[in-house]
């Protein structure tokens, strides 16, 4: 029960700090988190655990909370910034890569101890990572257009739920499907590949049915007056 209790909290972690970032930095703060996570998702997706009975990739809890900050970044600030925030996800990931793969290149010192460590994971990375930023780009930008086609019919603040919810669900199939395609197939048997498709699917539909509270939490900081001078502070 450990990996379940555990991934609970981090569950609950991962989403308040995000709501944290956007207390304390406003608009901004989003972006970062957008271009933090994304490094950090690319990173985690390497490890596999064993959590609800199924044999999951790390990764999922913190890719949904990416596509939140991109619904609330949408709902409040408009496509545009949306949109700038996953190009800057895109391009950090990139930037990680390029510079992990130089740094692995490097011959290392006699008293060097990290870089098996590094090979182990950055190795790794390139191949995930590549599925990782054509899924991500792809899937964020049909997130981003879905939503706000979705708010053109519900535009209520009541209505973010609903925003929020159909657009992930719908880009997460697509996400999903070209991440595991590019990351596993070759790789892996087909069935194998199958199951960590359905896996991260539902863990991301799991994470996207739970975190739109804090997404609400978020939102009322701005309609409250709590983010503008934030904003306007950039």
């Amino acid at each position: 029960m450990f990996n379940e209790i555990f991934g609970v909290t981090s569950f609950i972690v991962t989403f308040i700090l995000m709501v944290f970032m956007y207390r304390c930095f406003g608009k901004q703060g989003l972006i970062a988190w957008v271009a933090i996570g994304t490094i950090i998702a690319n990173i985690q997706v390497i490890k596999t655990v064993h959590i609800f009975g199924i044999s999951a990739t790390l990764g999922n809890v913190m890719f949904a909370s990416i596509y939140l900050a991109t619904d609330i970044l949408n709902d409040i600030y408009g496509r545009k910034v949306a949109k700038r925030a996953v190009w800057l996800g895109f391009s950090s990931t990139l930037v990680m890569i390029i510079v992990m793969q130089m740094s692995l290149h490097f011959i290392p010192a006699p008293v060097d101890t990290a870089q098996g460590a590094l090979k182990t994971i950055f190795d790794l990375v390139p191949r995930i990572a590549l599925g990782s930023v054509i899924a991500y780009i792809i899937g964020q930008h049909i997130d981003v257009v879905i939503f706000s086609l979705i708010k053109k019919i519900f535009s209520s603040e009541k209505t973010f739920i609903i925003r929020a919810y159909g657009s992930t669900v719908l880009s997460s199939i697509i996400d999903t499907a070209l991440f595991v395609s590019i990351a596993f197939i070759g790789t892996l048997p087909d069935m194998a590949v199958f199951e960590i498709f359905i896996t991260t699917y539902l863990l991301k539909l799991i994470s996207t049915i739970f975190n739109v509270p804090f997404g609400y939490i978020a939102k009322s900081f701005y309609r409250k007056g709590k983010i503008q001078k934030l904003d306007e502070g950039y």
